[in-house]
């Protein structure tokens, strides 16, 4: 078939915390906590710290929101994009108002790999977002027969929406089912590149997406490390350190999914995402655990997207200050930052 890429050029890549109003920010030198989390043996692959980040060239403010980078992420999960939606789905004009919305209350998409880094370098007044896709059902990339993509399907609306508004990139996690991934066979791996090409994540959400915790060690192996397998047959050079959980269940044994063994070749996760039911805190925070990291399911209800949404506007969100090399949170919530978390950064505090 013949292949059409429209995408434009990108980058890619879940206890309320209460924003207070402007003034003259202070340094902070002595309230940083140490995390629990950084003096214990590490589980999961950990990048090392790296020096003092060169200041950025900040984007022009997006909102007159006082910084609260101690704040939550809403780390969103999104399944099918359909006509006749059940519980977890969203129609695509679901799907458009949701965009809309986060656009008009200042969030911007970020990599979840950048979440992890605490390196999301947002314009100052900015909250992060960051998307994610769960089962790789065709709905969320679909071919029409002239072998476009179908403006109703996740990619097509993604793509579309950063045409219309260039500073909300495609930028989104998809954990796929490397065996059924988008339908149609033929076109998997021309779907897997496109997806890479335009700088989306492919992450790992099993081979056949059974309860881990029914599996034997074996069992559990095959599935995670056969997974990142078909995933790198097709794209060779792309590192997969990333599992959503099938219906959020960890296996017997939790090691099992920073590390493992199948086949004879390794494989690792740097970060293990939940189902449900609340945003992330805050990359900075000590109470931030990158191998459980919470989500906003994409449903109406209680703890869904609407419910999340509206509470995280009441000013508990994580809100930029548009410097990479600071941290600036209120002063009554700069003991939860903990110091292995900063990279080098250096804490302001804000009344």
């Amino acid at each position: 078939m013949t292949f059409r890429n429209t995408a434009l050029p990108m980058t890619f890549v879940c206890l309320p915390l209460w924003l207070a109003g402007c003034s003259t920010p202070s340094v902070t030198t002595a309230t940083v906590a140490p995390s629990a989390q950084a003096s214990a043996a590490p589980s999961s692959p950990v990048a090392p710290a790296s020096p003092m980040p060169a200041p950025s060239v900040a984007a022009l403010p997006v909102s007159n929101r006082p910084a609260n980078e101690a704040g939550l992420v809403p780390i969103l999960e999104y399944h099918r994009i359909t006509k006749k939606p059940t519980r977890y789905d969203r129609t695509a004009a679901d799907f458009r108002e949701d965009l809309e919305r986060l656009r008009r209350e200042h969030y911007r998409p970020v990599a979840l790999q950048d979440l992890l880094a605490g390196k999301m370098n947002l314009p100052k007044g900015a909250s992060p977002v960051v998307l994610t896709f769960d089962d790789a059902d065709a709905t969320q990339f679909r071919y029409l027969p002239m072998s476009d993509i179908d403006p109703d399907c996740a990619v097509g609306i993604l793509q579309a929406f950063a045409k219309k508004y260039p500073d909300f990139p495609v930028v989104a996690t998809f954990y796929v089912l490397p065996e059924s991934a988008f339908g149609v066979a033929k076109d998997r791996a021309a779907k897997f590149k496109h997806l890479r090409d335009i700088g989306c994540e492919i992450g790992n959400h099993t081979v056949t997406h059974r309860s881990l915790k029914s599996l034997t060690d074996a069992q559990v192996q095959a599935e995670l490390g056969g997974a990142v397998q078909k995933i790198n047959a097709i794209l060779p050079d792309t590192s997969v350190t990333s599992v959503a959980l099938p219906m959020g269940i960890s296996p017997k044994s939790a090691a099992l999914l920073a590390r493992g063994t199948f086949a004879g070749r390794p494989y690792m996760n740097a970060s293990v995402l939940l189902v449900g039911a609340n945003p992330s805190p805050s990359p900075y925070s000590e109470n931030f655990d990158p191998m459980r990291l919470p989500r906003i399911q994409a449903v109406e209800g209680e703890s869904g997207i609407t419910d999340w949404l509206n509470k995280l506007g009441k000013s508990s969100v994580y809100v930029s200050d548009g410097d990479d090399t600071t941290v600036s949170v209120p002063a009554n919530n700069a003991a939860i930052i903990a110091s292995a978390r900063l990279r080098g950064r250096r804490v302001v505090t804000v009344p």
